[in-house]
């Protein structure tokens, strides 16, 4: 007899299998009454956030008109569509900001959603589920879908995650993203206005400071947090504020001098 047929002899059942049968398993998660989790438990009251994804198909029809024959094409794409989850009264949201709101507005005294923080990135807040272990350069390529900041050595040597965080050119890669929490953070994509480069970008543009481009972005945010300090910087100033990066194609003369011209 296999484990299996031994436990639906016995009436044993795991409580996964319960929440499954009842109906409380989304995408992978238990969700419903906390009361009924906890007496499926061992009486821990949990809760979390489930994101549901759906896949919907869309049927789209063009007509175009070639002199005088007119051809219809019919066009079939399939999407992705996540649904947010307050785990408090399972109404769905179609992102993590409104889910955000409505706990904050109907449910205020409850407790906050564990793994749930803030990250204030490009001076927008994106409220979004962060493990311990990520750290800054992981959510803001991975789930901010920054990917102007690059991943290098991913262990501080680089220089090629570089992001400013209140003002100041640091690593993301050293930093955990929960300790990101209540800092003000800049990527790349933060630095031009309504389309219009930054100075620092326009320099390394106009100067062509770039040969592969993979590190690009860790010396542009580096050397645009030293000259918001100091706007007239000395040779020896721009050589100590980007000697923490690495440019593998042997770049870096060019980028210190366009440094000194912006």
């Amino acid at each position: 007899m296999t484990e299996e047929e031994k436990k639906k002899e016995s009436g044993e059942i795991s409580r996964r299998e319960f929440l499954k049968d009842a109906g409380l398993v989304v995408g992978g998660a238990a969700i419903g009454s906390t009361v009924l989790l906890a007496a499926c438990g061992d009486g821990e009251v949990t809760t979390e956030t489930v994101t549901q994804t759906q896949t919907q198909t869309q049927t789209v029809t063009t007509t175009e008109q070639v002199g005088e024959v007119t051809t219809t094409t019919t066009a079939t794409e399939t999407v992705d569509v996540s649904k947010f989850i307050c785990p408090y009264d399972g109404q769905e949201f179609s992102t993590l900001a409104a889910l955000q709101a409505h706990v904050n507005a109907v449910h205020p005294a409850e407790p906050a959603i564990e793994g749930m923080g803030t990250l204030t990135v490009n001076g927008k807040n994106h409220y979004l589920m962060l493990e311990p272990e990520w750290t800054l350069a992981e959510v803001i390529r991975d789930k901010l879908r920054l990917i102007g900041t690059k991943m290098g050595c991913n262990r501080g040597e680089c220089g090629t995650c570089t992001v400013i965080a209140d003002g100041r050119a640091v690593y993301a890669c050293t930093i955990l993203a929960v300790e990101a929490e209540g800092v003000n953070i800049q990527t790349i994509e933060g630095l031009a206005t309504g389309g219009t480069l930054s100075p620092v970008q326009q320099a390394f543009k106009n100067n062509d400071t770039t040969q592969c481009g993979y590190c690009t972005p860790g010396f542009i945010m580096a050397a645009t947090a030293l000259l918001a300090e100091n706007s007239n910087p000395t040779l020896d100033d721009v050589r100590e504020a980007l000697s923490g990066h690495i440019c593998s194609c042997g770049d870096t003369k060019r980028i210190v001098e366009t440094v000194l011209k912006v």
